[in-house]
């Protein structure tokens, strides 16, 4: 988010502007562009990376998103003939949101000295870490074999500890062997949506609260529309 923040506030701040500060069309269209980009390539991201948005990049997928804007027939047409896995195709987005600035640049719409294509290429590859950051975490996290076992001792321990407790306890264990289940199996719920955040494995039950993807693809698109409403106009000359 803080990558994607930054990208544009470049991008917004040395784009070409009218005597009154404000954008001329192609600098407007440039901005409309990258932006557009940006929404498609996070859209890509999160069905390459969260299972229940696997469909959005099957080709009935992407054909579902031409037909809601989500992009156009020359991009649709363009995605479908790459050479790449349905996993890689937001990497296509991720340049256009690159080379689009650079061509504008070429073409006099953006400022083009080298430190700005600089800063441009910097926080691209900034952005592009972060992207390849979080399915590095998730194919690295702690074996499978290690969580089941986990699950197996925490089963094991709540149903021996009526057993154990009864002779000390009496009828008193019934309250805490409950108050030992509660926290125990909410902890060990509470561990598996840490370990599976996006619920890939179908760890935990259906109604456990897991990363709510819609929020970070909500502030994602904001931030491809933010800089360029804010800076739409200026109180100087």
């Amino acid at each position: 988010q803080n990558s994607l923040d930054g990208y544009f506030l470049i991008l917004s701040t040395n784009v070409k502007r009218n005597d009154d500060g404000t954008l001329p069309p192609e600098s407007v269209k440039l901005l409309d562009d990258v932006g557009q980009y940006s929404r498609l390539c996070h859209a890509l991201y999160w069905a390459s990376t969260a299972q229940r948005f696997q469909v959005l990049q099957t080709p009935m997928g992407l054909q579902r998103m031409e037909s809601r804007g989500m992009m156009t027939k020359s991009q649709l047409k363009v995605l479908q003939s790459l050479d790449v896995s349905d996993d890689q195709l937001k990497l296509a987005p991720l340049e256009w949101m690159l080379i689009r600035p650079i061509q504008a640049m070429d073409q006099g719409i953006m400022a083009g000295d080298t430190a700005t294509k600089g800063m441009c290429l910097k926080q691209m590859g900034k952005l592009r870490d972060s992207y390849m950051a979080i399915p590095n975490k998730l194919a690295g996290r702690m074996p499978l074999a290690y969580t089941h076992f986990v699950q197996i001792l925490v089963d094991t321990f709540v149903l021996l500890t009526p057993i154990a407790l009864y002779a000390e306890l009496g009828t008193y264990s019934v309250f805490a062997v409950g108050i030992i289940t509660l926290f125990y199996t909410g902890l060990l719920n509470l561990a598996k949506i840490f370990l599976d955040p996006l619920n890939n494995d179908n760890f935990c039950e259906e109604d456990a609260n897991f990363m709510d993807l819609g929020v970070l693809i909500r502030e994602s698109n904001g931030a491809s529309t933010r800089w360029t409403r804010a800076g739409a106009r200026l109180p100087f000359d």
